[in-house]
């Protein structure tokens, strides 16, 4: 046999031998990984946690130097950390004109005959780790009636207002009735709840519930100070499981002083 003829077939048996590895690779991992490209991941993470590399998927450590991390299925995948949502604090919002000092303790801000749809609101105080609650944390809650009307104080024996302190693990919880919008120049506040929270230790906070699906939120609010666009004062309303009315949550994060 020349020399030509002895290249060729060298050549050819290289050619097949290699086809042979890839089929086999590809047999055994669903596909021909490729770190650079979404499917070459999707190969290689997809379904496969840290403890699934060199066990009877047929995965070596060998796939995990080619995605370029070493700990699939975890928080360190190709190599880049994947960020944690980021804990962010509740925005402030305006106090308004119609905070009134000395509002009575409690958690039934609506009695009986007020009219309006009720509203159960609970929640719980964290600090800025969103994870850690502020006990004994104290809060000032104040409302518009159904018709959007603000009530006095004393004189009117604080109606729609009251104050409430959080349990050892941050929860609190009121009873009252959603408040309805009123008009503000050419257009309509959306509706809304007056909060502030405070404690030794931490900044105050002074904020403003709102309701998603209020036509009247940002930028539609008249109000061009107020905050009714931060989606942190924006919670969802459902039917309470527990009672007639609505049911929302409104968790609270606050900063060290």
């Amino acid at each position: 046999m020349d020399d030509r003829s002895s290249r060729r077939d060298f050549l050819r048996w290289i050619g097949a031998s290699s086809g042979a590895l890839l089929l086999s690779n590809f047999a055994c991992n669903g596909s021909a990984q490729n770190p650079d490209t979404d499917a070459g991941r999707d190969a290689g993470n997809e379904d496969v946690g840290a403890g699934d590399i060199g066990s009877s998927d047929g995965g070596t450590t060998a796939d995990v130097a080619e995605l370029g991390g070493t700990d699939v299925g975890g928080t360190d995948v190709g190599g880049t950390d994947v960020a944690e949502p980021a804990c962010e604090a509740t925005g402030s919002d305006i106090l308004g004109p119609f905070h009134e000092e000395g509002a009575p303790h409690r958690t039934v801000l609506a009695t009986e005959d007020e009219r309006g749809e009720r509203l159960v609101i609970e929640g719980t105080v964290y600090e800025s780790d969103c994870t850690t609650p502020v006990g004994e944390a104290l809060l000032d809650v104040w409302q518009a009636d159904a018709d959007g009307e603000y009530h006095g104080g004393s004189d009117d024996q604080y109606r729609l207002r009251g104050q409430m302190r959080t349990d050892s693990d941050g929860r609190y919880r009121f009873e009252t009735i959603r408040p309805g919008n009123y008009p503000l120049g050419a257009t309509m506040r959306p509706a809304h709840i007056h909060f502030t929270v405070t404690k030794p230790g931490f900044e105050p906070l002074t904020t403003q519930l709102y309701f998603a699906g209020d036509p009247h939120l940002a930028p539609d609010d008249p109000c061009g100070s107020c905050n009714s666009g931060d989606p942190t004062l924006i919670i969802e309303l459902d039917d309470d499981p527990e009672g007639e009315g609505l049911f929302g949550t409104f968790d609270i994060v606050v900063e060290s002083a």
